[in-house]
């Protein structure tokens, strides 16, 4: 039994490497320009810096879609794949990303809102733009209709999920309309989300992607799928190169819990798809201070002691691969958002 056991347990953590090792990372990009919000901006120039290292360093860029796929299917990835994408439809992202793109050959994603794109708003892309992405090989996909917040609200009642629903849906048919076949697949505004909305989404067949960081793999919850952000701060190769070589954490995405907290204080507990090896060099940020979670075989607990302030806050944990010299990633969104006096005081 003893000898069962321990062979279990071999074969468990020998397949935690394997679970990881057909996945491939998601760059997210909003405003390429140099006039515009620094903290989801890119400069042209850097932005052509990064295109410049993927093609250097052999990184494969390919289709969204065909990526997906291949996850899905358990097909085998390119060696280094890698994804691009775009949120909100930025005109910049036409003037100055798409001439870049096209030269270096990489195909693309773009989440666009559809309402400033219907009311013509300067700063945005028109649909004739996106008409010529698409036929230049680029996936036009589903950022709402408004980019309104989705969740920062006092009652997830049954008349909230369906407003929630329409503006997706309406946002769906005005991309289908004016683009033809696009994919059922949602970028959530600001990456932000909650459990009734992302199985929802499960129980209608939609992808969704967040803005919080990490891979995908198979094992990956394909209702809140990670990017890796690459404007701003993030826009640094010196760090970008690390992310872009990490692989995801096997991490049991059902166990998590919903990315919205009513309370200040929170705790996070990770089950994984496996045993845990060089588990004394797992580490976790929270707004840069390092954590050294409670790690058992396979799952690990982070103790956040700052106050959470109203708005999102990232858990980002890393630990060493068993046998490259790259790291497993994985990333937690929270949305602390407190009841209104209001509420409170009704319920």
């Amino acid at each position: 039994m003893i000898t069962f056991r321990l062979l279990l347990i071999c074969l468990v953590s020998s397949l935690f490497p394997a679970l990881a090792a057909n996945s491939f990372n998601i760059l997210l990009y909003h405003h390429v320009a140099d006039n515009t919000p620094a903290s989801t901006t890119i400069s042209p120039k850097d932005f052509e810096a990064h295109l410049a290292f993927l093609k250097e360093n052999g990184y494969q860029v390919i289709n969204l879609d065909e990526a997906l796929n291949n996850v899905i299917s358990d097909q085998p990835l390119p060696d280094k794949a890698v994804a691009i994408t775009f949120d909100d439809g930025f005109l910049s992202i036409y003037q100055n990303a798409f001439p870049l793109l096209k030269q270096y050959g990489y195909p693309f994603t773009v989440f666009v809102a559809t309402d400033p794109i219907d009311h013509k708003f300067p700063q945005m892309m028109t649909w004739d733009m996106l008409r010529e992405m698409k036929q230049a090989g680029a996936i036009i996909a589903n950022h709402t209709t408004d980019h309104a917040y989705l969740v920062r609200t006092d009652d997830y009642s049954e008349q909230w999920l369906r407003m929630t629903l329409e503006n997706i849906h309406h946002a769906q048919k005005r991309l289908t309309t004016e683009l033809g076949d696009v994919p059922n697949w949602i970028a959530y505004p600001y990456g932000e989300y909650n459990d009734a909305l992302r199985k929802k989404m499960a129980e209608e067949g939609w992808i969704g992607f967040g803005q919080q960081s990490g891979g995908v793999a198979k094992f990956s919850d394909f209702t809140a799928l990670p990017r890796f952000p690459a404007a701003s701060s993030y826009a640094n190769l010196a760090t970008l190169k690390t992310k872009l070589a990490s692989v995801p954490l096997p991490v049991d995405y059902l166990g998590l819990p919903d990315t919205v907290t009513r309370t200040s204080k929170n705790s996070l507990t990770v089950n994984l798809n496996g045993k845990l090896k060089r588990q004394n060099e797992l580490r976790c940020y929270f707004n840069s201070n390092a954590y050294s979670p409670k790690v058992q075989s396979s799952s690990f607990t982070i103790d956040i002691q700052q106050t959470f302030k109203q708005g999102r806050d990232r858990v980002n944990c890393t630990l060493p691969h068993e046998s490259q010299p790259i790291y497993y990633w994985f990333s937690f969104q929270w949305l602390y958002w407190p009841l209104s006096v209001k509420a409170e005081t009704t319920q």
